[in-house]
């Protein structure tokens, strides 16, 4: 029979020998104290990276929940959750040796079981936009996912050039970065930024135009008069697209440049500026800004990344969008329902449309990818070659956190390796 200093020894660990007792030699465990202090404090630091592994598993599989703050929830995938996965698995691993030291083993099971629970959420988040890219055609460098590289060198473009000056003065440039290596005439990528036609440049993308111009494209960014407050430019911004990618036409060729394979692109406001550009000009219907030897030419493809294609709905549902909508039109659906109507991208579909990619993530608050998806399934009926891709776990311009973040691999990559099968 065991005293209470017996016991509570026997729950510590080692052993030591005890004489007095009617046995004069009893073995019961020794404390030590120093293995003992670095038991808890390794716990404790399991524990609390635990807590954060689990609020992100939370936040990654409800929707709805920000646990990690408004503005590091949406980027919990994409960005950071291959990081997350690896210290994950680093916890998780940490907290199974760590129950096998027979210290505190019901605090430390618990915190390894929960940490195994939101490692295998983590995992199957990320795993889950991987999938969904290399299965559109994209790739994943994990290793870049991980440390988060930055923009290639010398992502500046190589020239800015004014293609037309506004009525009020201003004058609208082109961003090209030229290809690098080509053999011969390159593929022509025009590129419309988004920023609710009220914000960004054409230099938006400088790093993704680099990196297209070194796979051998011809870069072409394109800038725009943005609306502002009792300034609308639903009726401007298209025209101005369209003068470029004339001018981008006429003056390709002297900067190793295709004509005859012009793929236009932009992302969210920008994407509705593409489709409605280059499906008028397909039909031929799209005015110019500004006059050119050269026509409207029909892009090969059209590729674009979460695209307001949609504004009507967008304006009904979208969290925060209200404001860009109204801007951009003038007023509301009610008010001004045939300048909505007039930019809505189910509006301009025809049989004569190009080739067209949407990239749309699952979880867009901003502007919701049910409208993408009705576009998509309107342009197949209409039978145009359009394609969705659904990127799980994302939200609106999930793409542009850092140079190598999952996000910005997935788009840009599946963006790529798209259009660059439709200039072959």
């Amino acid at each position: 029979m065991h005293t209470s200093a017996e016991r509570t020894c026997a729950w510590l660990g080692d052993v030591v020998e005890v004489t007095g007792h009617d046995d004069p030699t009893v073995e019961i465990p020794r404390v030590s104290p120093g293995r003992g202090t670095a038991a808890l404090v390794a716990l404790t630091v399991l524990a609390l990276a635990t807590v954060v592994l689990l609020a992100s598993a939370v936040t990654a599989i409800v929707p709805t929940t920000s646990l990690a703050g408004p503005t590091a929830s949406p980027l919990l995938v994409v960005v950071y959750g291959p990081l997350l996965l690896l210290l994950g698995v680093a916890v998780t691993v940490g907290a199974w040796l760590l129950r096998r030291s027979r210290r505190a083993r019901r605090a430390t099971t618990v915190v390894a079981v929960l940490a195994t629970v939101a490692t295998l959420v983590l995992a199957g988040a990320v795993g889950a936009v991987v999938v969904a890219t290399l299965g559109a055609g994209g790739s994943v460098d994990p290793w870049r996912a991980l440390v988060l590289s930055g923009p290639p060198a010398g992502a500046a473009p190589d020239e800015r050039t004014v293609y037309t000056t506004t009525p009020e003065g201003q004058d609208l440039r082109l961003a090209v970065t030229r290809p690098r290596g080509a053999t011969g005439p390159a593929p022509v990528f025009v590129w419309v930024h988004g920023g609710g036609w009220a914000t960004g440049s054409e230099l938006d993308r400088a790093a993704d135009m680099r990196r297209l111009a070194d796979a051998g494209w011809l870069a072409v960014s394109v800038e725009y008069t943005l609306s502002r407050p009792g300034r609308p430019t639903w009726d401007v911004a298209g025209p101005q697209v369209a003068c470029a990618l004339a001018r981008v036409a006429e003056h390709a060729a002297e900067r190793g440049g295709d004509p005859r394979r012009i793929v236009l692109g932009g992302d969210s406001a920008g994407g509705q500026l593409a489709v409605s550009v280059g499906y008028r000009a397909a039909s031929g219907t799209q005015s110019s800004a500004c006059p050119s030897p050269v026509p409207v030419p029909v892009p090969r493809a059209v590729a674009t990344l979460y695209p307001a294609v949609d504004l009507g709905d967008t304006h009904r549902r979208g969290q925060g969008a209200q404001q860009f909508a109204a801007a951009y039109t003038g007023g509301t659906p009610d008010q001004v329902p045939d300048r909505y109507r007039a930019v809505t991208g189910t509006h301009v579909i025809s049989r004569q449309a190009p080739p067209t990619l949407a990239i749309v993530p699952a979880r867009d608050r901003l502007v919701p990818p049910e409208g993408a998806t009705d576009f998509v399934e309107a342009a197949r009926a209409a039978g145009v070659d359009a394609q969705q891709v659904d990127v799980p776990f994302a939200d609106h311009a999930f793409d542009t956190g850092p140079d190598g973040s999952l996000g910005h691999q997935a788009a840009f990559s599946v963006l790529a390796a798209w259009a660059a099968e439709r200039v072959r």
